[in-house]
């Protein structure tokens, strides 16, 4: 239940972002510099937090490796992609879309994690496509 109450509240952060990101690129922030204005704040505030809760800073260099991996492709990859689409279109658009990355994370961790699949996540998935090809066309 605990997973449930904070991936809600994630989705809750993670919605707002998209406004805030949509104002501060109206101007003359390129989306490159966006995304290293968005990757320093966020590095610098876990710093911050990381010192104040006396984290351990000792970690394997493989995990440290694969999760860098990680912040490559989504915070840097993801971002700039995220943020060219957020520059020139309509956050109600693009925001949904770009929410379809769960049916993304479902596929790969069933094939690549061994996960299970079921016929309720099949639905689940259905729904997801669905839900995305209806915004998509709701902009035509």
């Amino acid at each position: 239940m605990k997973e449930i109450l904070l991936a809600l509240m994630s989705a809750l952060v993670w919605g707002t972002a998209p406004l805030i990101f949509k104002i501060g690129l109206r101007g003359e922030v390129s989306p490159l510099a966006g995304i290293f204005f968005h990757n320093l704040t966020a590095s610098v505030v876990a710093l911050i937090t990381m010192l104040a809760l006396r984290e351990n800073f000792s970690y394997p260099l493989r995990d440290v490796a694969v999760i860098s991996f990680g912040g490559f492709v989504s915070g840097f990859l993801g971002l700039l992609l995220y943020y060219k689409a957020i520059k020139v279109g309509e956050v109600s658009v693009v925001a949904p879309i770009v929410a379809s990355s769960p049916l993304w994370a479902s596929l790969f961790a069933i094939l690549f994690l061994g996960e299970s699949f079921s016929f309720l996540k099949l639905i689940g998935t259905v729904l997801v496509v669905g839900g995305v090809v209806l915004i998509t066309i709701s902009k035509a």
